[in-house]
């Protein structure tokens, strides 16, 4: 039950931390389907900042007293079961190739939201930079991931 605003930061840090573990296979399997080396070295890459990312996050959760627990992603599973209905269906490993971006593109967005109500909800509770920096760092990672995969597709 979320009743105060640390239940719901904890909430969405479970959650953040649970789509993170998530997206380490998904990106390695993303990285493995691309038929483009750009597309594969960005899968890659990101793939080994998501471990550090979360290295990052795990001592948040000592920081705030709880533990990490599991809050699975609708979202992210429903962005998959697309993702994989849409292969299916693609005849053109370029247009695949489109498909795997659009994957990629549109799940740094959701770290870039699930961080911002992070933040807000780290600055409304006051919370120390120890908790307030690494939440930062992650988000401009994010951004930065948002950025390279909009280049990596010319999008």
């Amino acid at each position: 039950m979320i009743e105060t605003e640390r239940d719901l930061f904890i909430q969405r840090l479970r959650e953040f931390y649970h789509l993170e573990r998530e997206l380490e296979d998904l990106q390695t399997e993303l990285a493995e389907a691309a038929t483009d080396e750009e597309l594969e070295s960005f899968y890659m890459a990101h793939s080994e900042t998501t471990t550090e990312q979360i290295d990052r996050i795990e001592p948040l959760f000592d920081a705030v007293e709880a533990e990490p627990g599991v809050v699975e992603s609708d979202v992210l599973d429903t962005l998959t079961s697309e993702r994989e209905d849409l292969i299916a269906d693609v005849q053109d490993p370029a247009l695949g190739d489109l498909v795997e971006a659009e994957l990629g593109r549109t799940i740094e967005r959701l770290e870039i939201t699930k961080l911002e109500t992070l933040l807000a909800l780290a600055d409304r509770m006051d919370l120390p930079s120890e908790i307030v920096e690494p939440l930062e760092q992650t988000k401009t990672e994010a951004t930065n991931g948002l950025e390279r995969a909009k280049e990596v597709t010319e999008i």
